[in-house]
């Protein structure tokens, strides 16, 4: 377990994730974000792209779960329109519910990657339970507290990249 919030990996967006990316490092077990990971906040329903991104991870032998800080639908919505199990109110950075998730689906921290967009979320909670980190950057910023979190991310994201060199 750790508290260094640097991710494994950072891309652009989660279309840039290949399953190779994955299943090279013996991950078969993916938790994702929805709210600008999978999908902009504005956003209420999973699109022709998403749905294919889901089919070709399924394809390789990933299997994937939404665990999601979300309290309203939006969680379950996402999860109906792509086929896949979810938990909300994950409370996330605390490691309790992805701890619980892996525990049910029959998954270790080893074979389990965790994607996101936020440092304080997602790759924290990742690091916690001891998970490969994969940070993704914000679809948009909607308004002006993820402008701020971005900005206050940015020394981690920054080593990130040094890593990824």
């Amino acid at each position: 377990m750790s508290f260094w919030p640097v991710p494994d990996v950072m891309k652009r967006s989660i279309y840039e994730l290949s399953p190779r990316l994955f299943t090279n490092r013996g991950v078969r077990f993916l938790l994702l974000d929805i709210d600008n990971t999978l999908a902009p906040y504005t956003l209420h329903e999973a699109t022709p792209r998403m749905r294919g991104w889901v089919r070709d991870m399924e394809a390789a032998g990933l299997r994937l779960f939404i665990l999601s800080n979300n309290r309203g639908s939006r969680p379950e919505t996402f999860a109906a329109a792509l086929g896949l199990p979810y938990r909300k109110h994950a409370r996330k950075p605390f490691p309790r519910a992805a701890r619980e998730v892996m525990a049910q689906e029959g998954f270790t921290p080893a074979e389990t990657a965790f994607i996101g967009d936020q440092i304080y979320t997602d790759t924290l909670c990742a690091r916690r339970c001891g998970c490969f980190a994969v940070l993704v950057r914000p679809i948009a910023f909607s308004n002006i507290w993820l402008r701020l979190r971005y900005w206050l991310e940015f020394p981690f994201r920054l080593k990130a990249r040094w890593n990824n060199l």
